[in-house]
């Protein structure tokens, strides 16, 4: 059998990538040939799975954060191998949400078992679209996104992202843009659509997201104080999602969103355009390695 493994030299300072090498070169399992495919800058990931659609392999494993499976996951939405993940990032959201261990090694033992869900798939966007598996964020979140430096990332891991909020909460100015979702419409501040229950760092926003629903958990929140949200941010890494007049929480597998289009939005942690967008979700399309 042939095990593919796309990684991300970079990705976490790189430690994830030569624990891999490293086992790749004392390779324990004969019966499965491997080959490591390095990336070397932005979308390359998604380039190389692309590649391996002419002879596909029986496995699929990445070696990388967040944004290295997204990218994946937008060029390839509908692979013919399952994909496993070797988590290598700072976040490593979608690891922690399917219960992956965070040792690169023994994720990959457990991807050679090719036990296999089909997830759901976000899509932002038209035809060209960027795809997202655990979350679009659109306003004050995007925002954070765009703050986070690349440099206090490598040293501080999650606590860069904590000392982006706090910036953020100071200086952002929380411009109004409408969503328009099951015949209502809000004026939010901030939205989130979520295809999982966790966030970055643990953060706890929607409950009942369920990667294989067919149905996205879209968070909005309407104008509020810089404080009211610092409360809402602090309960959600608690683990207690707040309920209060200006939160609502909406189920729906399409929604609009416009709105100035100094407006950010991200999926699954990377930037991916500003406002007007639709947001919509492709039921079952990816098939993700689970233990």
């Amino acid at each position: 059998m042939k095990l593919s493994i796309i990684a991300n030299p970079v990705a976490g300072g790189g430690r994830a990538y030569k624990s891999i090498r490293r086992h790749v070169q004392q390779w324990p399992h004969p019966d499965w040939k491997v080959e490591i495919l390095t990336t070397r800058g932005p979308n390359d990931a998604g380039s190389l799975a692309n590649n391996l659609l002419q002879n596909p392999p029986d496995l699929l494993a990445v070696c990388g954060g967040d944004g290295t499976v997204n990218e994946i996951a937008t060029q390839v939405p509908h692979p013919p191998f399952p994909v496993a993940i070797l988590p290598a990032g700072t976040a490593n959201v979608l690891a922690r949400e399917i219960g992956l261990p965070l040792n690169p090694r023994s994720a990959l033992e457990i991807a050679l078992r090719r036990t296999t869900k089909r997830m759901d798939l976000g899509v932002l966007g038209g035809a060209a679209a960027r795809r997202f598996l655990f979350v679009a964020g659109i306003g004050f979140d995007a925002y954070v996104v765009s703050r986070v430096r690349s440099g206090f990332k490598k040293k501080l891991g999650m606590a860069a992202y904590a000392l982006a909020i706090l910036e953020c909460l100071q200086r952002y100015s929380f411009p109004e843009f409408q969503v328009d979702i099951s015949g209502r419409n809000f004026s939010a501040t901030s939205c989130l659509a979520c295809n999982a229950k966790r966030y970055g760092g643990g953060l706890l926003f929607c409950p009942n997201a369920d990667m294989g629903d067919g149905l996205l958990d879209v968070l909005i929140l309407e104008k509020q104080s810089r404080f009211q949200l610092a409360r809402f941010l602090f309960l959600a890494w608690c683990g207690k999602p707040e309920t209060h007049a200006w939160i609502h929480r909406l189920r729906s597998s399409e929604f609009t969103l416009n709105g100035p289009d100094s407006v950010l939005v991200q999926v699954d942690g990377e930037l991916a355009g500003t406002l007007p967008q639709k947001i919509g979700l492709t039921n079952s399309a990816f098939p993700l390695v689970i233990p």
